[in-house]
């Protein structure tokens, strides 16, 4: 049981490490990505509500901004703020005070030149990458240790 444990935490340290790779990389490249001028059309804080197995429901509150930008005559849109995890909040007035952004707002929107579809009004490597990295590590040294030494 110990060993099925251990190969299930490994992975899920894998995916992580990966992912957070990804995300540390690409929001290195957005330092130097391109930026135009850009107008947030949405600027909100969305309600989710989960379940858990013991049937209690919990609510988490997510800061949404989506906008719009043109490159070469092209329209896009976006919701994307930054590279990597979007951050939850216990309370409605905790999301809404990380809002930054307001609808109708002009910005600097920041795309990627070879995919200009990608884009982000914050660029740079984020908390959300960082993070996701050390839960890969955690769990995927985690994970091995268990199935070597089948705990």
């Amino acid at each position: 049981m110990g060993m099925i444990f251990g190969l299930v935490f490994a992975a899920i340290g894998l995916f992580a490490l990966i992912r957070g790779i990804v995300h540390y990389r690409t929001g290195k490249a957005s330092a130097v990505w391109p930026s135009v001028e850009g107008k947030v059309i949405v600027a909100t804080v969305e309600m989710s509500v989960s379940t858990d197995s013991d049937g209690d429901t919990s609510r988490h509150y997510t800061p949404r901004v989506v906008y719009d930008y043109s490159v070469a005559g092209q329209q896009y849109n976006s919701d994307q703020v930054s590279i990597g995890a979007a951050w939850n909040y216990p309370s409605q007035a905790r999301a809404a005070a990380k809002l930054k952004y307001q609808t109708g707002q002009r910005v600097s929107v920041f795309y990627n030149p070879e995919k200009p579809a990608q884009a982000v009004l914050e660029p740079g490597s984020t908390r959300g990458a960082w993070g996701t990295l050390l839960i890969g590590i955690v769990f995927l040294a985690g994970g091995i240790v268990v199935t070597i030494f089948n705990i």
